[in-house]
């Protein structure tokens, strides 16, 4: 029997791409919606970060239509690119008074509110008309600028993410932060973790705390994943543990080699072995 029930429309999705954390939320494909999605050409398996670069185009290329002179600033802080954005846990009200405090525009609160209502307009009234497919030049536009979001935009970090910069070797109450939490990384496709060779240390799985560190990793690097993926970090282990070939997980490494060490916790294959039998 076919669903009675009633799809949400689009345009009622649109409000929810700059709610939380804008582009860098957590299921940013889910809250677009299988329609929105549809509109604007984003595959339903499509990974996290191919979805935050085709939203971004889709938006920049109604904001170019506008020729606002101070729309980038307030649309950008919004949706919580460019250096304006204060980072996560915050919404787009936070992050549009930060602007005003900082000097970012000269207009006020209710001014920019407005400012934004009129683009969030544009991009609704945008829907019906056809999409152009977006070009490989447009992805790299995208990729680049948030890869320079994450980089320079940067919270403070916290959670797990802190908790490794001040390690100096693997703790009990960190190892178990990083079993309960969620890693990202690069998988095949299967979805399965990636697994490098670095040199006469083996195999391993490079995973990362936050998905802006990711995106800056591959960015940075250039890399060619077939896709990136999300796991529970003991998934990650047990995965590790299984595998025919010992294999280490390294934990937030840095796109330049030697460099960024005191942000990378590196997890040898006897100690996932030793996780791997707890999990």
């Amino acid at each position: 029997m076919a669903s009675t029930s009633k799809r949400e429309k689009p345009e009622n999705a649109v409000h929810r791409v700059h709610a939380r954390n804008g582009l860098w939320q957590d299921g940013l494909a889910r809250a677009l919606g299988p329609e929105l999605r549809r509109i604007w050409g984003i595959a339903d398996d499509a990974e996290p970060g191919r979805v935050r670069e085709i939203v971004l185009v889709r938006l920049n290329r109604v904001l170019v239509g506008l020729n606002r002179p101070e729309m980038p600033a307030i649309v950008w802080a919004a949706y919580n690119v460019g250096v304006s954005s204060p980072g996560e846990e915050s919404g787009s009200v936070e992050r549009l008074n930060r602007l005003i405090e900082e000097g970012g525009v000269k207009r006020s609160f209710r001014t920019c509110t407005r400012r934004l209502d009129e683009f969030l307009q544009a991009v609704k009234d945008g829907l019906s008309a056809v999409q152009e497919p977006i070009t490989d030049e447009e992805l790299g536009w995208a990729a680049r600028k948030l890869a320079e979001n994450s980089r320079h935009d940067a919270p403070e970090p916290a959670g797990l993410s802190a908790a490794i910069r001040r390690l100096r070797a693997p703790v009990e109450p960190v190892l178990k932060m990083f079993l309960d939490d969620t890693v990202h990384g690069p998988a095949d496709g299967d979805g399965v973790p990636l697994t490098a060779k670095l040199g006469a240390g083996g195999e391993w799985f490079c995973v990362f705390t936050e998905e802006r560190l990711l995106a800056g990793y591959r960015e940075s690097t250039g890399a060619n994943w077939p896709r990136t993926e999300r796991w529970a970090g003991r998934d990650v282990v047990r995965t590790a543990a299984g595998r025919i070939f010992p294999t280490g997980v390294l934990i937030n490494p840095s796109p330049v080699a030697g460099t960024g060490i005191d942000a990378t916790l590196p997890l040898p294959p006897d100690e996932i072995a030793r996780l791997a039998r707890e999990c």
